[in-house]
């Protein structure tokens, strides 16, 4: 019997047009030419209409789970390119994108009408239980930044690990030890929204792992909060107030909203930022360039992460593999006057 896959293929495009054409997506942009080509297809491969009816039940399209506030997800440029990427490919593949679930806003009180989802993108750390009992519902799932995860499903991240285990060898060969880490803590969140707030963040747990592995045990000092720029500030007043003699001579920063907080925090101090100390942060964003000195800081492709999680979720869809995939994306240290390596 004819499927789908092969209506789109006579027919030039992707099996996720076809199927929300036939399906009559309003929110689909195509051609009147390409529409054509679909109804050729159709009627000169007999296409089986009643097939077409049954296969509605798993359409073309991604439901997007997000542990990101609306606003964060706005004003965080890491969050805001995360979720272009995923809107461009998923454009680009013609899927739809018409359910996104906030779960630190929404407070749902079930997973529920997952079933009907071609595929289901999570941003964040949605806990394992939760993600089992998703997966009951629909078992195309991709999970972005979050490598914990053990579940049958997708994962793409960014390798925050490998890129921390490398600032801090950088460090260490430039002669520092006295080293010290300020980040944001790690917020598992179930189906319900509730947040469970720990310290099993990633890029703490290779701060740690790496001092343990190089004998520093006795260095090691670091400050959580929220992830932003206040916090920041609070954080590096508190390690000022406690290490007055024997200040860190090097500090890696979780992200650049909370290198500003930090900056501002120093600098009031009289510390100056890549003579007194060593600064390193993550994400690379426009400020990182803006501020005084120049942030060094880890450049990651978040829009890429984004439009290789559509792509993972569009083979499972179109069932192009069984296999499940995990792929790390590399990141690169961009070097500024905050501190110097080469």
């Amino acid at each position: 019997m004819v499927g789908m896959r092969e209506v789109a293929r006579k027919a030039n495009v992707s099996p996720g047009a076809v199927s929300r054409f036939l399906n009559q997506d309003k929110t689909l942009s195509i051609s009147e030419d390409t529409k054509q080509r679909i109804r050729a297809a159709v009627r000169d491969l007999n296409y089986d209409i009643n097939k077409r009816k049954y296969e509605k039940a798993k359409i073309q399209s991604i439901g997007l789970i997000s542990t990101i506030d609306r606003k964060k997800e706005i004003d965080d440029p890491y969050f805001s390119q995360l979720r272009e990427g995923i809107k461009e490919e998923a454009q680009r593949l013609h899927l739809g994108l018409n359910r996104t679930y906030y779960l630190a806003e929404d407070n749902p009180q079930e997973w529920k009408d997952f079933d009907h989802l071609g595929a289901i993108v999570i941003i964040g750390t949605v806990n394992e239980s939760s993600i089992q009992k998703l997966m009951k519902q629909n078992k195309n799932i991709v999970i972005v930044d979050n490598p914990d995860i053990t579940a049958d499903v997708d994962l793409v991240y960014a390798d925050f690990e490998r890129m921390i285990q490398k600032n801090l060898s950088l460090l260490v060969a430039a002669g520092h030890t006295n080293i010290a880490y300020i980040g944001g803590y790690n917020i598992d969140i179930n189906e319900y929204g509730k947040k469970e707030i720990n310290e099993n963040e990633k890029r703490l747990r290779a701060y740690k792992q790496f001092m343990y592995d190089q004998g520093l045990k006795q260095n090691i000092n670091y400050k959580l909060g929220q992830w932003e720029p206040l916090e920041g500030r609070r954080m590096a007043d508190e390690l000022l107030a406690e290490k007055v003699d024997d200040f860190p001579t090097a500090i890696i920063v979780g992200s650049d909203p909370l290198a500003v907080g930090v900056y501002h925090s120093l600098q009031s101090a009289g510390k100056k930022i890549g003579e007194d100390l060593a600064l390193i942060s993550f994400d690379n964003i426009e400020i990182a360039q803006s501020l005084t000195p120049g942030l060094t800081s880890v450049n990651i492709n978040s829009k890429e992460i984004g439009n290789a999680a559509v792509r993972l979720a569009s083979e499972k869809i179109n069932g192009e593999r069984g296999e499940n995939v995990v792929l790390t994306f590399p990141s690169k240290l961009i070097e500024r006057e905050s501190f110097h390596f080469s």
